[in-house]
């Protein structure tokens, strides 16, 4: 289905590339990379003061009352520049968890901070490999304690709240909201290819946790992870269309046998390429968003397509541009090794990318 975006919509676009373009600082972003526990404390003040991080909260909660294409918009700004934290998107995740399965009291107490950003969240569901949602949860949930641990939590080095997919007595699995900063909980930071995605590992000891009505919990935690997946491809998108853009306008400037290196086929090819896969990503981004914001049962396939889509399109942009870019391209220097990690650190989050394959195959299957 086509899909132009609406001046307002544009706006936003524009109004988020100027911010991030004038606040974005590599030397800033490649000394991170040392900190596994750190984020951009000068991105996330920027998100704040923009209130882009209550961008899709409702207002009644202190949000702007934004859809998911807006947000989508301001988190493929924030892909382009390599934003240092992962908290606009796993926030929202949060804050949707809340809105759909929290009652009256947690969503008082709770959506506001998080729409100010004075709460940052994240989202413990997935194990590794094998399913998005596992069968059996690691973590247990027994009287309103959580105990176990969680491994591979994107944003759990920083993170003030959870939300856990945890076994319940009797087999059965719940979603369950854990406050982080209080006893009970030990992080564990993991060094990875990018530090700024704030890795942990979470173990609970008897941690208070609040129930979530959910009930189908495994059903509602990958409706979630596809909510997270969806803003998650904008970004990698965005970051997609830097990398292309970089090695756009290297091919042009960098002169080899006496005319511009894009002349040639061989760097011709590889910019095409990025072109068509860059756009196929914004299509299955912008229709998986709009799933998400008419509540389309197609949300599982269009929030797979996106996610295969974008981290596609992401890793091949990051690894051609600097190809294009030869020996400057592989330096520390250059800020080109930030989308590669970046690509590389998306494309291992919100489960395995064999599993999101299986989900496609399974719907059109079932269809069939």
């Amino acid at each position: 289905m086509p899909y132009l975006l609406t001046d307002e919509q544009q706006q936003i676009s524009a109004e988020a590339r100027r911010l991030l373009t004038d606040t974005y600082s590599g030397e800033r972003l490649r000394a991170l990379l040392d900190a596994p526990c750190g984020h951009d404390q000068a991105f996330w003040a920027a998100c704040q003061e923009m209130g882009w991080t209550g961008a899709a909260m409702p207002e009644a909660y202190g949000g702007l009352g934004l859809g998911p294409v807006e947000l989508g918009l301001i988190a493929l700004e924030c892909g382009r520049v390599v934003a240092g934290a992962p908290y606009l998107a796993t926030s929202y995740a949060v804050a949707e968890a809340l809105r759909l399965w929290g009652d009256d009291d947690v969503k008082a107490g709770r959506l506001p901070d998080l729409a100010a950003g004075e709460l940052k969240g994240a989202v413990a569901l997935c194990e590794g490999a094998g399913d998005i949602v596992p069968a059996v949860p690691a973590a247990r949930l027994v009287a309103g304690r959580l105990h176990g641990t969680k491994r591979w939590v994107v944003g759990g080095a920083g993170a003030d709240l959870a939300i856990v997919l945890a076994s319940e007595p009797g087999g059965g699995a719940c979603l369950a909201l854990a406050d982080l900063r209080g006893d009970g909980v030990t992080r564990q930071a993991t060094r990875t290819l990018d530090n700024t995605r704030g890795v942990a590992d979470l173990t609970f000891d008897a941690t208070p946790a609040v129930r979530l009505q959910a009930g189908d919990a495994r059903a509602a935690a990958g409706a979630l992870l596809q909510r997270l997946a969806t803003i998650t491809a904008f970004e990698q998108l965005g970051g997609a269309e830097a990398c292309l853009e970089a090695a756009r306008d290297y091919a042009a400037q960098r002169h080899a046998f006496g005319q511009p290196i894009g002349k040639f086929q061989g760097i011709k090819h590889k910019i095409a390429e990025m072109y068509v896969l860059n756009e196929l990503a914004r299509g299955n981004a912008l229709r998986a968003a709009q799933s998400v914001a008419d509540e389309l049962p197609d949300l599982p396939l269009r929030a797979a397509a996106a996610r295969l889509s974008a981290t596609s399109a992401y890793e091949f942009a990051a690894a051609e541009a600097i190809q294009v870019h030869g020996a400057i391209g592989v330096t520390w220097e250059h800020d080109l090794h930030l989308h590669y990690r970046r690509a590389r650190a998306t494309a291992l989050e919100l489960g395995p990318t064999a599993a999101w394959e299986d989900l496609i195959i399974d719907i059109l299957v079932e269809a069939a």
